[in-house]
Order: C-alpha cells, then sequence, then structure tokens
C-alpha cells in the first residue's frame, strides 16, 4: 500500500501515463504517475534522466538519431493527459485542439524519431506539428532539470522568471509586445529597401526618362499592333476584296433570282409539297430551310462588305505609319504589352526618384509609427516588471526562508538595453545570502547548494502565479543534503498539493516524501539495459535505505527508512 497523504486541490490535468520504447537504452517502460508527487530514484548511471528526456520529446522537443537504442530503428515515446477543458481553451492549444475529438477521453500524443533523427508526431492518433505540440506542451507541463541553476545565471532567464511571475496578464503584454516588435522589423525592412531603391535609381535617371516619354508619346493601346495589321491588309488588298465578295453575294442572289439562294429555296417548296404524301421528308424540308436562312444572312453579310470596303491610299499610309512605330517599340521590350508596362514602372521609378510617390517618406512615416508603438509596447513591460520586482523577490525571499535561507536576501533590478521582441529591459536578480553582504548576482553570490535552492525558490514562486499542471523536476537537489534537503523535499511536496510534481532525485529525504516511488535499474548485458519498476511498501522501504547510503536488506537501514515513511504520514 502506497502512502497516500492530504492534498489541497487535485490538479484537473495530469500525465497518466508515460509510455517509452528504444530509447538510448532503456527497452521498454511504461509509468503511471501519481496524480500528487512521484518520485524516480536509481544509482548513478543507471538511466533515470532519460524519462525526463522522453517526456520532452513528447512535448515537442527536437528528435536526434542519437537517441534511438539498439533494440528497433526509431524510439517511440506516448503519453496519456487528462486535461482539463479550460486549459484545452487556451491559446497555447491551438494547433491541436481540433486534432482532439472528446476532451473526456484525454490527450494522448506520441512521437517516434528514426535513426535519420527525423519523426512523426501524432495527437489522437493524427498527424500534428512538433511547433504545435511544444505549444501546448508548454502550457501542460514544465520541466526544472539539474542545469536550472546554471540557466538561470543568464539575464534573459531571469527575464522569463519575472514574467512567468506575471501570469497571464504579462503574457498579454509579451504578446503585443511580440506582434510590435514584428511590425517594426517588417517596417525597418520595408524602409530599408525603399532607400535602397530610391539611392540606386538615382544614376538611371536619364534611361528612365527616355522609356517614358518614348511611350508616352506613342501612347500604345493593349493589343493595338494586331487589330492595325488586320485593317492594313484589307486597305491594301480592297480591290481584291470588294470583286470577290461582289461576285460571290452575286452568285447568291443575282438580280434575275436564279442563284444559289433561289435554287435553295425551289428545293425547299419542292420537298414540302411532298411532306403532305410522305412525313419522313419533313426533316429534309428542315434542313433545306435552314440552308435558304444561312444563304440569306451570306448574301447580306457579302452585300454590306463589298459596298463597304474601298481602297484609301492615305488611311493605309497612316496605319502603316502607326505600326512602324510600335514595331520599334516591340523591337526594343519584345512584346507590346511588355512596352507597355515598362511605361508604367520607369513612370514609377521616376516618381521614387522625384519624390512624387512619397515612397521612401511613406516607408519612414511607417517605421516610425511601428517604433512609436514597439516602446509603448515596452514602456507597459517596464512598468510592470518594475512592479513584479519587488513582488517577486519577496516570494523568493519566503521559499529561501523555508528552505534554510531565512537571512537571505533577494533584489530584482532592471537596466535599460536597446529594443527588442522581449521589450528594452534586462533582468538582473540578485542575491546576499547573509546578513552584511552586498547584493551580487545569484550565479556569483550564491554556493552550489545554495543555487539549487533559489532556482526551487524561483520556479516555484513563478508557478505559484502563472501554473502549469505538471512540474518535472530533474535532479534539482544536487548539492543539498541534510536538513536542507528535507526543507526541499518539503517544498515540492507542498507543492504537489495543487500540482501533479515528478521528482528525479538522488536524496531519500525527498523519495521518502513520495506518493508513489518508481526505482530505475541498470541491467548489466550486451547490450546494457536499463529497466523501470514500480516499488511497493517493502521496495520503496529498501530503496530508502539504499539511498541512505546502507545496505538496502540491513535491518539498521530498514528500520530508518520506515522511521522516515512513518514521519510524513504521521
Amino acid at each position: 500500500m502506497f502512502v497516500s497523504l492530504p492534498r489541497q486541490v487535485r490538479p484537473l490535468t495530469v500525465l497518466e501515463r508515460l509510455r517509452v520504447d528504444n530509447l538510448v537504452v532503456l527497452r521498454s517502460a511504461e509509468i503511471e504517475p501519481a496524480s500528487g508527487m512521484t518520485v524516480i530514484t536509481g544509482e548513478t548511471g543507471a538511466g533515470k534522466t532519460i524519462l525526463a528526456g522522453a517526456l520532452g520529446l513528447v512535448l515537442g522537443a527536437k528528435g536526434e538519431a542519437g537517441l534511438v537504442g539498439p533494440h528497433g530503428d526509431e524510439v517511440y515515446v506516448e503519453a496519456d493527459f487528462r486535461i482539463d477543458e479550460a486549459v484545452l481553451a487556451d491559446q497555447a492549444f491551438a494547433g491541436v485542439r481540433e486534432l482532439i475529438d472528446d476532451v473526456e477521453d484525454g490527450l494522448l500524443v506520441a512521437r517516434r524519431v528514426g535513426r535519420d533523427g527525423r519523426g512523426r508526431t501524432l495527437v489522437g492518433g493524427r498527424s500534428a506539428t512538433r511547433g504545435a505540440l511544444e505549444d501546448a506542451g508548454g502550457r501542460m507541463v514544465g520541466v526544472v532539470s539539474q542545469h536550472e541553476s546554471r540557466r538561470l545565471s543568464k539575464p534573459a532567464a531571469q527575464r522569463a522568471i519575472l514574467d512567468a511571475f506575471g501570469g497571464e496578464q504579462q503574457d498579454q503584454r509579451l504578446r503585443a509586445m511580440a506582434v510590435a516588435w514584428r511590425e517594426l522589423v517588417a517596417a525597418r525592412a520595408v524602409r530599408e529597401a525603399a532607400e535602397v531603391e530610391a539611392a540606386g535609381l538615382a544614376g538611371r535617371v536619364a534611361e528612365l526618362e527616355g522609356i517614358a516619354e518614348r511611350i508616352a508619346a506613342i501612347h500604345p493601346q493593349a493589343g493595338e499592333d494586331d487589330a492595325l495589321e488586320a485593317e492594313r491588309q484589307r486597305l491594301r488588298y480592297a480591290d481584291v476584296l470588294a470583286d470577290g465578295t461582289r461576285t460571290a453575294a452575286t452568285l447568291l442572289s443575282p438580280d434575275d433570282g436564279a442563284g444559289a439562294l433561289g435554287l435553295a429555296g425551289q428545293a425547299e417548296r419542292a420537298v414540302r409539297a411532298a411532306v403532305d404524301r410522305d412525313p419522313d421528308l419533313l426533316p429534309v424540308a428542315e434542313e433545306l430551310r435552314e440552308v435558304v436562312v444561312r444563304l440569306e444572312e451570306a448574301s447580306r453579310t457579302l452585300h454590306a462588305y463589298s459596298n463597304e470596303v474601298e481602297h484609301d491610299p492615305e488611311r493605309l499610309q497612316q496605319v502603316e505609319g502607326r505600326l512602324d512605330l510600335l514595331a520599334d517599340l516591340v523591337r526594343r521590350h519584345g512584346t507590346l504589352d511588355a512596352a507597355i508596362e515598362a511605361g508604367v514602372e520607369a513612370e514609377r521609378l521616376l516618381a521614387i526618384v522625384q519624390g512624387e510617390s512619397g515612397g521612401v517618406d511613406a516607408a519612414r512615416a511607417a517605421e516610425a509609427a511601428a517604433d512609436t508603438a514597439a516602446k509603448a509596447a515596452a514602456k507597459a513591460l517596464t512598468k510592470t516588471r518594475g512592479q513584479l520586482g519587488p513582488k517577486l523577490a519577496a516570494s523568493v525571499q519566503s521559499h529561501l526562508s523555508d528552505l534554510g535561507m531565512a537571512d537571505a536576501a533577494v533584489q530584482i533590478e532592471l537596466d535599460q538595453r536597446e529594443l527588442g521582441a522581449f521589450g528594452q529591459d534586462e533582468v538582473c536578480i540578485l542575491l546576499a545570502p547573509n546578513p552584511g553582504l552586498a547584493p551580487a548576482p545569484i550565479a556569483e553570490a550564491a554556493s552550489g547548494g545554495e543555487l539549487s535552492r533559489v532556482a526551487l525558490a524561483l520556479r516555484v514562486a513563478a508557478h505559484d502565479r502563472a501554473a502549469v499542471p505538471t512540474l518535472v523536476f530533474d535532479e534539482v537537489d544536487a548539492g543539498v543534503g541534510g536538513a536542507t534537503a528535507v526543507a526541499v523535499g518539503q517544498k515540492l511536496r507542498d507543492l504537489a498539493g495543487s500540482t501533479q510534481v515528478i521528482c528525479i532525485t538522488h536524496l531519500a529525504q525527498i523519495a521518502a516524501l513520495a506518493d508513489r516511488h518508481y526505482r530505475v535499474v541498470k541491467v548489466a548485458g550486451d547490450p546494457t539495459e536499463t529497466t523501470i519498476e514500480l516499488l511497493n511498501d517493502a521496495g520503496v522501504e529498501a530503496e530508502l535505505a539504499r539511498m541512505l547510503g546502507g545496505d538496502e536488506t540491513a535491518e539498521e537501514a530498514l528500520v530508518l527508512a520506515r522511521r522516515m515513511r512513518s514521519d510524513v504520514s504521521s
């Protein structure tokens, strides 16, 4: 039976199951974390952090070929989340929401990574992008690694902690800042391109003016050359065309009516007279009627054409002169349409050079407006960060007091830097571990054990304001022991009252507080493998005894392990 400790508010979104196949030395494993606190322990080198890596994969981390173990051609990781519908409504789930048929069935996420490093992402059995999974994963699970303390020495990480402490409202300000920054970058690029274009055109003024003036003088129209060529043909051969059409019209309908039209009419009348005696001839009569109608239309058209066409030398000269002008444009530009476009483009470029289009001025004005908007968004962030800083410092000091650093003082300073996607603030967290010491950057002021506690305090403080349902702590207890280890464990235990906590640890003081305990075991062989087993009460006691530095079967160590568990449950 597992120790079941009282909880405050059970998280509605939790990791219910994690399955791993062929990940490095881990052949196959499956864990079902408790909704409260779960610990994973094992000897050094057994591969405890592989599980954190597996969870990272299923949350969208980049896959690498080196992750594939010896028992197949790919890594397969699968996670099953029980998810609250309110959490699913978050914007971070936009890329996966439509792939979930029924939220009551939970959220099933899987990743496959092959030996070539390429992989496939599945949500609810359907393909999804890794980016979409990464966005959603960041809203469900936060991973705090043993490298967190080193990462916290970077201003960007400290700024992220301060912003996380601001919760959803600060997230909104950050999104507004990101949008404003993208718009400023885009406007800046447009302005630079406009200036470069204008500068490059300065030496082409004469050329552009020549093109614009030549095409404006001719003023060509689309399709004009084809229409004029057809007219020239008619004018050149006006006499031939008139004679030909007049002859054809006469053959169809001469004055005496004995032409083709008259004969066709006679044929129609003869057939219609026979229809009364044989109705089968009616279709023939109808066809002859159509012939008569078409011949009448052709006759009228030919008569009109022969009367209209005329020999006009003056008009022919005008048409040929116009075609010569258009031919010159075609020779220069390839086609008449290309010549027309060249004229329009030349006018546009000349307007840029002469400042008439407002291209450069408009681009500069747009950049100035975008710069004003970005600075306003940055100012809002600076103001909020200035308000959040003392509150975060007080919260961290409170947590540090719980972690055995009651005399520590924390300050948060803001320095102005060049405007960027996150505003214009550089955040620096200062620590004075003991009274009388001047505050200094945490990486300089804290020892190894203190740095681990500061990292934990910062993470817990930020989590108080911007909670994710599941937190994974990957050996964040490095460098601590004794009473401090107990304090760290209790802090994690308190956090598990409202958050699912999964802790990879080497400290018995922390492991004794767990609701559920898994042990990672290295199995010698060729190749070496790692297995994961869920411990029962006896197994937990034996593992705690081993972690305390004794023989896991020695009665003295087992008694101490039982006492630790008894202290937790009492």
